[in-house]
């Protein structure tokens, strides 16, 4: 390989020999340019960061406003579905206890157990039952829809996978509240699912924000940290409206926070539609046909990448993490399991409980996360996290106290986003004009698992809550075990790789830049790639 054909940019990418001016790549043939020059590339360098600074305010601002309404929004809608099926599998009983609904869940009273309680296993199994064909309304367009996006937004722009998921947001909350508010056929929900699964769901949401970050990505900051930083500041608005949500809930009842939180995603949408600003350079784009575009999608886990260091295998198997790991995510019955017999929390303690931890993970996950770096990389980092996910889903597994719960919650401290670490481990091994396929790809696995395995555990809960309530996060935990053997298997072959590979392979995670020199030459002695931009390499042999 020669030294004209590929060059490391700053975030240890790969880049072809047609170079934008994003890049300002010199190759050791370069011409040395003049003290002008040098400056007006230096003037043109701070130029762009400024505008990709202001791009990721922007973005993350637009992108909290959004999850602080889906946070509203999402916290009476989980605690008023189950209310609901627990009104018809009480029938006429409902009224007399109607106003205990979002303070004691379960319908105690003062009594030290539910009269009620066979009525509401009920409910349970019909609330996740419920749960199910949302999610197959939702979930399988998406699989396709994600696809399109992906092909898409490589050619027409990283605009259209924000616009799409907000707005089949917004008219899926929207026909959720009218719902509420006139006591609709509560099947009517399932039309609103379809219309957001149309629009990509969450899958797209999550793709769009993490392309994003990654072509703002400036000169000198590490990708992986500034995607946990985005996701961080998406979670803190999140958790710190989930605060509240629960006071709001349980003096308002559930329709006029579910209202309040349709009110801020239309805020969301509308400015997204005037402030986020396009970042793909359109004079690079190749166009192609849709079907060269799907192609484009799967082919990194069928062909060698034009990045010389990494290889097919890799993708697949951070590919297979990535799958088996989602079918652990798809579950939606943790409301379901914490609003019922024996823990009965009503809407200000599940409100409490899950802002004050996961606002606390928010906080904590950016500067535990560059902590982390200095001793080891992005893949031990995700390993450890998985780690304390599998934790996290055996507690509950066998939780019968409070404490317990309390313990698990704990234990997510060190759950760092897995996702979005793997997604930019993933970014750094394809050319800025594929990322958008690439997080497509992604998006189409997550999909796809989250449709089967959030189906398949939301049935298993139903069919088992009577006999072992807990069940379902043994089977969730296991899963995830799986999804962390995988990992520790591809860690292993990578250092195996690099022991025997005689070439110097990026770290991304112990980057240091140099801002004078960015060339990349081939070794005459090695047949490696030595990168000169900064980037500390391990030097293998």
């Amino acid at each position: 390989m020669s030294s004209e054909e590929y060059v490391v940019n700053e975030g240890g990418d790969i880049q072809g020999s047609d170079l934008n001016d994003d890049q300002y790549a010199e190759t050791e043939d370069s011409p040395i340019m003049d003290s002008g020059e040098r400056g007006q590339v230096k003037d043109n360098d701070k130029e762009n960061d400024r505008r990709k600074r202001s791009n990721m305010l922007r973005m993350i601002t637009i992108c909290g406003i959004s999850m602080l309404g889906y946070s509203i929004y999402g916290a009476a809608y989980n605690q008023w579905i189950y209310v609901r099926f627990a009104k018809d599998a009480l029938g006429t009983n409902f009224s007399q206890v109607d106003h205990l609904s979002a303070r004691d869940p379960c319908f105690r009273g003062n009594k030290s157990e539910s009269p009620y309680k066979s009525d509401l296993l009920q409910a349970q199994a019909k609330a996740a039952r419920f749960g199910v064909w949302t999610m197959l309304c939702a979930l399988i367009p998406s699989l396709f829809t994600n696809i399109l996006l992906g092909v898409f937004s490589d050619q027409i722009g990283r605009r259209l996978i924000f616009i799409a998921p907000m707005a089949g947001n917004l008219i899926r909350s929207a026909i959720t509240c009218a719902v509420a508010l006139w006591d609709l056929n509560v099947y009517y929900i399932l039309i609103g699912s379809f219309i957001i699964g149309l629009s990509g769901d969450f899958a797209a949401f999550f793709m769009a924000m993490f392309v994003y970050t990654a072509d703002n990505t400036s000169k000198g900051k590490n990708r992986s940290l500034l995607m946990v930083f985005a996701q961080a500041m998406n979670s803190t608005c999140y958790f710190l409206t989930l605060l509240a949500s629960g006071y709001y809930i349980e003096a308002e009842g559930y329709i006029w926070p579910m209202v309040t939180g349709l009110g801020a995603l239309f805020l969301s949408f509308v400015l997204c539609l005037f402030f986020i600003r396009e970042t793909l350079d359109k004079s690079q784009v190749q166009r192609r046909g849709i079907l060269l575009g799907i192609k484009s999608i799967f082919g990194f886990y069928f062909e060698e990448p034009e990045n010389p260091l990494f290889r097919k295998s890799d993708f697949i198997v951070l590919g297979l993490v990535i799958f088996v790991y989602g079918s652990s995510a798809g579950s939606t019955i943790t409301t379901i399991f914490l609003m019922s017999e024996p823990f009965c929390w009503g809407s200000a303690r599940l409100g409490n409980i899950n802002s004050s931890f996961g606002l606390a993970n928010a906080l904590l996950s950016t500067g535990l996360m560059k902590l982390l770096h200095m001793i080891m990389g992005d893949e031990h980092i995700a390993l450890l996290s998985l780690l304390a996910v599998i934790a996290n889903r055996f507690l509950f597994a066998f939780a019968n106290y409070n404490w317990q719960i309390y313990t698990a919650y704990a234990v997510t401290a060190f759950e760092l986003p897995v996702l979005a670490i793997i997604r930019s481990i993933l970014s750094r091994m394809v050319l800025p004009n594929q990322r958008g396929s690439l997080f497509a790809s992604v998006a189409v696995i997550e999909t796809a698992t989250f449709a089967v395995s959030g189906a398949g555990l939301n049935e298993l809960y139903a069919s088992t809550v009577a006999e072992w309530k807990g069940l379902t996060f043994f089977v969730i935990g296991c899963i995830v075990s799986s999804s962390a053997l995988l990992l520790f298997i591809y860690i292993i072959v990578i250092s195996r790789r690099r022991a025997k590979s005689p070439a110097l392979v990026v770290d991304d995670s112990a980057q240091r830049y140099d801002s004078e020199t960015r060339a990349e030459r081939t070794s005459p002695d090695t047949g490696g790639i030595i990168n000169a931009i900064g980037v500390d390499y391990e030097e293998i042999y």
